[in-house]
């Protein structure tokens, strides 16, 4: 099976398709690379903005996975403009264009920022969505989007992630579980903003793995991450990249 990942240059899709490679996939990587490379080398690259994909440029894959746009609330409110641009019609032009190349899947990575601001709430997928500021709005405009072009020949997913946080090749030090970690290592201190808060977060690893299990032909059944499990993937998580991360924490620091 042949993958079209856009955006697949950023901080999920460093993680994600290594994974996807190793279960044997055929990847390609639509980016303007932005923020570098650090994709495995057998990971066929198309170096051009998603508004210059036509349908010939997707003959041959069987899926695409939307991963591109800007990715957080500052970036929004600093460009309104281009976040309605890259966040709802990028998505939108992209899952268009598969359709017509014959694609059968198409899966849209969304946000639980669709819901907006809640007080001492918890939603899930059924709750209303009731975004007003220009980021979550703009996902929820994308994932409409794409939404209505579903058909019985072209499935379409989109996932509401929470917050990700955990490590990749092409780290983000801007998200609240890392940010924390790095003001722990460097500061000597976690901060937290807005403490009534309720954030839903996601470990990276288990939203790689969402993405894999919803590009598999046939679904396998797979036991829910328990708490346990959970806390256990942290510790061991904290641990290991007391190693890894040394040149990265100490770039960071400087």
């Amino acid at each position: 099976m042949k993958l079209l990942i856009a955006g697949g240059a950023g901080y999920l899709g460093s993680v994600l398709i290594p994974k996807l490679l190793d279960r044997g996939y055929n990847v390609a990587v639509v980016d303007l690379f932005w923020f570098g490379n650090h994709l495995p080398g057998e990971v066929d690259i198309l170096r051009k903005d998603i508004f210059d994909i036509d349908a010939e440029d997707l003959a041959e894959f069987d899926q695409a996975v939307f991963l591109a746009g800007l990715s957080n609330d500052p970036m929004a409110e600093y460009s309104p403009s281009k976040n309605f641009i890259y966040n709802a019609a990028a998505p939108a032009y992209l899952a268009y264009i598969a359709k017509k190349a014959g694609l059968r899947r198409y899966v849209y990575a969304s946000s639980c920022s669709v819901y907006g601001y809640t007080d001492n709430e918890l939603f899930d997928e059924s709750r209303p969505v009731s975004s007003s500021y220009p980021y979550g709005i703009s996902k929820l405009q994308g994932e409409q989007a794409v939404m209505n072009l579903a058909d019985d020949q072209f499935s379409v997913i989109a996932l509401r992630k929470g917050t990700v946080s955990g490590y990749s090749p092409r780290m983000r030090l801007d998200l609240i579980i890392n940010t924390m970690f790095k003001t722990a290592v460097c500061e000597r201190r976690i901060m937290v903003n807005n403490p009534s808060i309720w954030r839903p977060i996601l470990s990276i690893e288990d939203a790689a793995n969402a993405y894999i299990r919803r590009s598999k032909r046939v679904p396998r059944f797979q036991e829910p991450s328990t708490l346990l499990q959970e806390i256990t993937r942290w510790v061991r998580w904290a641990i290991w990249c007391a190693g890894r991360w040394k040149s990265t924490w100490a770039s960071a620091c400087n």
